[in-house]
């Protein structure tokens, strides 16, 4: 009696069961690549769009017209590195991002930077809002264009200093671009990262959103129920005047 078929086919199975998770991993990989580069292309243009219309006559007039113009110029720029970095990898590096240790360090360099400073510039406008809403006496002397660019330089000047750490644990490995996950202080990197592009933007970007819904929806009960007061007054002075 041959004993080994079993083994044979059992094994046949493991190894057709392992084809077809590699298959799906890659129908996955194609399918990320195709919706960031769809992704990619939509957002190019609408940041593109976005920077070209706020940059008219009429709305550099606008106060936070120059903090916006910031946040979709660095929007822009993030974009485009996404979309040369998916092209490189479609053409077998023709771009030369995933080859030339020098882009390779640029680009990761300029994506920590272009992350950090939209989340900024979007906190910066919020905050903006904030400060119209709940301060409007003071608004314009504290919003202004100027203040937009002292804001944007400032950090544009931390966020250059901070990430440049990028440049001494980011390689070449294995044909692609990376950081170097067995640097020691990496990974503490990283955290503060996360905690300065996404967890304090977005709790300070939600408490003052909520303030300044809160503010508005007193405002309205209050103008509604200073009307109605005004208007029983009026009321009375008709029915019994003076």
């Amino acid at each position: 009696m041959n004993y080994t078929k079993p083994y044979i086919n059992i094994s046949l199975l493991q190894n057709q069961i392992i084809l077809n998770k590699y298959g799906d991993l890659a129908i996955v990989e194609r399918l990320t690549i195709f919706l960031t580069f769809i992704v990619s292309i939509i957002g190019i243009i609408g940041n593109a769009g976005t920077v070209i219309v706020l940059n008219q006559n009429t709305m550099r007039q606008w106060r936070s017209s120059v903090l916006l113009t910031a946040l979709a110029a660095v929007d822009l720029l993030y974009l485009s590195i996404i979309f040369l970095s998916i092209i490189d990898t479609l053409t077998n590096q023709a771009v030369g991002l995933h080859r030339s240790i020098l882009l390779c360090q640029a680009t990761v360099y300029i994506t920590h930077i272009c992350s950090f400073l939209s989340a900024a510039f979007t906190l910066s406008f919020t905050l903006q809002r904030f400060i119209a809403v709940h301060f409007p006496l003071h608004a314009n002397a504290i919003i202004s264009n100027r203040s937009s660019i002292i804001t944007i330089l400032l950090l544009v000047f931390i966020s250059s200093s901070f990430y440049a750490f990028s440049f001494f644990v980011t390689n070449i490995s294995q044909g692609q671009c990376r950081e170097d996950e067995t640097y020691p202080a990496l990974f503490p990197l990283l955290i503060v990262d996360i905690c300065l592009t996404f967890v304090i933007p977005f709790i300070f970007i939600l408490l003052c959103n909520f303030t300044i819904v809160y503010k508005l929806q007193s405002r309205k009960k209050f103008t509604h129920s200073f009307g109605k007061t005004i208007t029983g007054y009026f009321i009375v002075l008709l029915i019994c005047p003076i």
